[in-house]
């Protein structure tokens, strides 16, 4: 057991450490991923023919219908470049001031019922083609991420992580069902969509005159076929790798709530999903469950692995593992210490 702790903590700090300090790992990070993941668990004696199909279907098939991640990106890609043309006009209306913050907030909230896959795909490709700098470009697809991936847990259409949730709380004593976490989470969830979306503003008043949009060159039907099967290659290792972490969690649901909530910083660079799959648990008081979903979430946008949005985002922008983390931790870890301090004192 010791080892098996011992060899994850080791996995976990190359995941967070390589790709700061090698550009040649935060440039093909989807490849070390994959490999890290094959290694992980090769060594541990986690493969199996389930796993592998698992991870197989993972990137392209949710709750056993044909409508993953990479379908999304594909089809999204496509479809806007087929219309870039046109799309220019509606995409710089969207970074307008006042408008900005109001479309963060409708797609982060309509993200857990059409899905955070597709709501990320959508705003990506009109961000992509929003006439701003890359800084201001940058900042607002963090805070746009974060927003989505926290949105997307109300209801159980929205990502994975609320669909396991609910599964796992269906019987005794929650009988969780379709608004099980709207009705318990809305007052957590709402004020941090309304943060992340007025966030925005600041960053668009930041923008200057200098424009670095993607032109028509640079963009083609052969790159967005490139950065889907990428999205895949992330999201099959990210399936290994939330299998070889399990073990990690299974001693923390024992360790009080302080441990349990920041325990949830791990979702930052491992499967949210599979975190929640390993701890969540009828067994658990419901403020415990709303801290450690609410932990997941948060931290889950501090680096590109941790969410679905953010692999998403980070593809179509071309946003690097350093470059996001750079701005997205000062944003995230303020926001996500404040909230458990909210939740741990007040048990919200």
């Amino acid at each position: 057991m010791f080892e098996d702790i011992t060899i994850q903590i080791v996995i976990l700090a190359l995941i967070l450490v390589l790709p700061f300090i090698s550009k040649k790992v935060e440039h093909n990070i989807e490849f070390f991923f994959l490999a890290l993941g094959i290694f992980a668990v090769l060594f541990t004696g986690l493969l199996s023919f389930k796993l592998i199909e698992e991870a197989l279907l993972h990137p392209v098939m949710i709750g056993g219908l044909p409508i993953g991640i990479t379908q999304a990106v594909l089809l999204a890609g496509l479809f806007f470049y087929m219309i870039r043309e046109r799309i220019d006009k509606i995409a710089n209306k969207l970074v307008k001031s006042y408008i900005l913050p109001l479309t963060i907030f409708g797609i982060s909230f309509l993200s857990s019922v059409i899905s955070a896959i597709v709501a990320s795909a959508i705003f990506a490709e009109l961000l992509g083609y929003a006439k701003i700098n890359r800084e201001a470009k940058v900042k607002i697809t963090i805070v746009s991420a974060f927003a989505i991936g926290i949105g997307a847990v109300l209801f159980p259409l929205g990502e994975p992580l609320s669909t396991i949730v609910i599964a796992k709380l269906s019987r005794e004593p929650y009988h969780a069902g379709f608004t099980f976490l709207f009705d318990n989470m809305w007052h957590i969830v709402i004020p941090l969509l309304l943060f992340f979306s007025v966030l925005s503003l600041f960053y668009i008043k930041d923008n200057n005159t200098e424009i670095i949009l993607i032109s028509k060159n640079e963009y083609g039907i052969k790159d967005i076929f490139i950065r889907t099967l990428k999205v895949y290659i992330f999201v099959f290792a990210l399936t290994l790798l939330g299998e070889f972490f399990k073990p990690l969690a299974e001693p923390v649901a024992k360790m009080g709530i302080e441990f349990l909530y920041f325990f949830g910083l791990i979702s930052a660079a491992a499967d949210n999903a599979t975190l929640a799959a390993a701890l969540v648990s009828g067994e658990m008081h419901l403020y415990e469950i709303k801290a450690f979903v609410a932990s997941l979430t948060i931290a889950g946008g501090f680096l590109i692995p941790g969410n679905i949005p953010n692999i998403i985002f980070a593809s179509i922008l071309k946003i690097g593992f350093k470059e996001w983390a750079k701005i997205a931790l000062p944003i995230g870890m303020p926001v996500f210490l404040v909230s458990g301090l909210l939740l741990l004192i007040f048990n919200l």
